[in-house]
Parts: structure tokens; sequence; C-alpha cells
């Protein structure tokens, strides 16, 4: 137990030092100090702007159900790093990713500004190596292109929704964060997409074609469908992969958590995702917080019309620092017309949502972060469970 939070408080020591720092260098120099593992494990790689965990584990399951042994590697976590790597549904044990990271650290070591989602990738490779699995479901943690998961080689892609995300890392029109997302496409290995925006679509079709590659398109946007067709593409039996994606379940993701009043949490912490959250379950109370790298303005210009009271947090622990405080949220959403009130700490603000939603009888949600709702797992002790 003492190893695995000491381990914690290492990664958290590169997060806070190194930063986001675009790049392939370091994460090509790590994995060959340990031995290449990537080389070894055949992946299902994702990217997108939104859905991209939700895709990867519906992708996981639907790989289980068709006899595969799977690892699963996701970003961020909601309460524990062990959350982040999978095997055939299960998290790792944090005896085991303690012992996984003394191996990856030491040889991070020698590797100049390493930062930590490079650790947590080169971890899940090695790991993934050691159990043996047959297939990898990768999760981009930001892009795609200079991102660290970008060093495996994958059998088949999938793209999400691409929309604004980001934007002081990969560029602020929609041309350039397309052209970060695509970079996962490689030759060899089929592509599946939803239907984009044209100036994205534009992008994607021009990276499939470059490299010759199958491209599968869906018409909407149901994540369900984009893995069905994804996986098809791999000659896949179509009712197995069905049965695995009808058990697969969304820790955090529009997740019903109470019934009177409906309360609901979710991760969106971007424009399309808070229009979908609005869309799909129509919260009138909000429990807000939300990282500074956001775009705050155009997130609560989608929040106006719908969000009757907003209840801002500053985000927990450690995201602090690199979280809007909650006097600015509310100050922000008061100046374009929501209502808003501050609460020192997360339980208090959902005690309050609840109490609101029950006295208007409408719908309340959490959403703004993956601190915020896993803060909500923590305190509450819901489980984390994905099948």
């Amino acid at each position: 137990m003492l190893k695995y939070f000491w381990t914690v408080r290492k990664l958290e020591r590169y997060r806070r030092f190194a930063g986001i720092k675009p790049g392939l260098e370091r994460i090509t120099e790590l994995l060959s100090l340990l031995g290449e593992p990537q080389r070894k494990i055949k992946a299902v790689h994702i990217a997108g702007t939104n859905g991209k965990g939700s895709t990867a584990l519906l992708a996981a399951n639907a790989l289980r159900e068709c006899g595969y042994k799977v690892g699963t590697y996701l970003s961020p976590h909601l309460v524990e790093y062990t959350e982040r790597f999978l095997i055939d549904g299960r998290e790792i044990s944090r005896r085991d990713f303690a012992r996984i990271f003394f191996q990856v650290n030491k040889a991070a070591q020698r590797v100049r500004n390493i930062t930590e989602f490079e650790i947590l990738t080169a971890m899940a490779f090695v790991f993934f190596q050691e159990q043996k699995i047959k297939l990898a479901v990768l999760e981009t943690g930001l892009g795609g292109k200079y991102d660290a998961t970008n060093a495996c080689r994958p059998v088949l892609t999938i793209i999400t929704p691409v929309d604004y995300d980001h934007e002081a890392v990969l560029g602020v029109s929609l041309k350039k964060i397309a052209a970060e997302k695509a970079g996962i496409i490689k030759k060899g290995a089929p592509l599946a997409t939803v239907r984009q925006k044209p100036e994205v679509m534009a992008v994607i079709k021009k990276r499939a074609a470059k490299y010759g590659i199958k491209l599968k398109i869906i018409s909407d946007m149901d994540n369900k469908q984009l893995v069905l067709t994804a996986l098809r593409l791999l000659k896949l039996p179509s009712g197995l992969i069905k049965k695995g994606l009808q058990k697969t379940i969304f820790p955090g993701r529009l997740q019903k958590w109470l019934d009177t009043p409906p309360f609901y949490l979710d991760v969106a912490h971007n424009p399309q995702a808070f229009a979908n959250l609005l869309q799909t379950v129509r919260p009138k109370i909000l429990v807000f917080g939300l990282m500074r790298r956001k775009n705050l303005k155009k997130i609560l210009a989608v929040l106006k019309p719908q969000i009757v009271l907003l209840i801002a947090v500053t985000l927990p622990s450690s995201r602090r620092e690199e979280a809007f405080p909650a006097a600015e949220i509310a100050a922000s959403a008061r100046a374009c017309g929501i209502p808003a009130v501050i609460k020192p700490n997360v339980p208090s603000a959902c005690r309050l949502a609840a109490r609101e939603a029950s006295r208007l009888q409408v719908p309340a949600a959490a959403a703004g972060s993956f601190h915020l709702v896993g803060e909500i797992f923590k305190k509450y002790k819901l489980p984390r469970a994905i099948c």
C-alpha cells in the first residue's frame, strides 16, 4: 500500500514539473530503454475530442466477447491511477502498478524532461506485454500525432467526433486539431470514424488516402455503431460484438447517480460534450468545476439557455492550482446571465444541487472535469466497474 502511494507522489511530481510537451522523442527513447515492448503488441488506437473513453471501453468489451485477452489503456482516471490499466476489464492491482512503475521509472531517469503521461504509457506497454494480451485498446491522452500512445503498432484506428478542445496545444482551428487527431492513421491499419464536420472530414480522408487504407464512415454519432463498424473491419462476428457492447457500463459518462430527483454525473469538459449532456439528460441545476486550460467562455455560452442555477466549485486536491477558482467561475457565469453560487467543496455543492432540483422538480448534474466527477466517486464510494 505504501509503495503505491509513493508511486502516485512520484507521478504527480513528474506532471507538475514537466507539463505537456508535444513530441514522440522522449517516449521513443524510453521504450527503447525498456526493450521496445510496444512492438510486440497489436493495438486498436482511438483518438478524437469526445467519446474516446466510452469507445475504448466498448471496443475492449466487444473484443473480449470475441475471445481475445484484452489490455485497455484509458486516461485520465476518476479516482485511482489503477483505472487506466485494465486486463479483461479488471484494474491493475496497486502492487503491480507500483512494481511496473519502479521498472519504468528506473529507465525514465535517463530520459530528459520525461512527462507523467509518457511514463504511464510506457507502463501500459510493459504491463500488457508481461500479461501476454492478444490486443490492446489504447485511448490517446491529447491529440494523436504527438501523443505518447502513437508509438503503438495499430491493426485498427478509430476517430470519434472532433471538435474544439486543448486549443493552446493542438491549434485554434478545426483543421489543425483534425490534423493532430488524424496523426494516428497509419499504413496497414483500417480506420473507422463518424461523419465529421467538413473541414475535419477533409483532413481525415486525405490522410487515409495517403496511406491507402480502408476507411469506413458512419452517419451518426453513436459510439456503439462506430465500434461495431470498426471491429467488422477486423472481420469479427457482429453477433459477438453486439453482445459485448450491451454489457458495457460507463462510469462517470452520462451516469445516473440519484433517481429522485434525477442527478447525473458526466465528465464533459468542452462545449461539444456539454451540448450533448444538455440535450441528453436536460439538467437545470449544475455542479460545475473546470480546469484553466478549458474554454470557460464557450462552455458558459452553451449552458446559458438551459441552466437555471450553476453551483461553482474549485477542483479538489492536487489539481487546485490548475483549475478555475470557484469565485471566478461564478462571476463569469453571472456576467453572461447564468445565476450562480459558490460552494467550498464538492459534497456541499451536490447537497445544494439535489435540494434545489427537488424543490424545482428538475434534473441536476455534476460536470466539467474528470477530477470533479472523480471526487464524487471518491466521497460517496461509488463503484467503478465497467462491466
